[in-house]
């Protein structure tokens, strides 16, 4: 078996309805009409968020987002009121990343891959 890409990520949270307004804000989308709020991106990559149990605490799931820029992008979420978990973004060796935390504390990244991404993968 070759896994090719991620296709989904689940999000758990305790709130779907303002988890649903907070992710639509963030990515600048606006959900597909499905049972839960089901975010579709282009090659069938799709995130959903879906109710936590009551009582589980955090969702323990991290996705991260690929961007064209972290520090533009950290400079329009934070004066759009955001709050990033590092003071600012800094190098990985594909680019660069950021994070920050959903609602129900869930960690979300931004990275680019301003220095040519994950080795043995071509980028655009």
């Amino acid at each position: 078996m070759k896994v090719r890409r991620i296709e989904t990520v689940l999000q758990w949270v305790t709130d779907v309805e303002r988890s649903k307004l907070w992710y639509a804000d963030l990515l600048g989308i606006e959900p597909t009409p499905y049972d839960t709020a089901y975010f579709k991106f282009a090659e069938h990559a799709y995130l959903i968020l879906g109710p936590a149990a009551e009582g589980t605490g955090r969702g323990g799931t991290g996705v991260w987002f690929e961007v064209e820029n972290v520090d533009a992008a950290y400079r329009e979420l934070s004066g759009r009121g955001y709050k990033f978990n590092e003071t600012t973004p800094f190098d990985i060796p594909p680019g660069r990343l950021v994070t920050l935390n959903d609602p129900d504390g869930n960690i979300i990244g931004l990275i680019d891959n301003t220095k040519g991404g994950m080795p043995g993968l071509s980028y655009p």
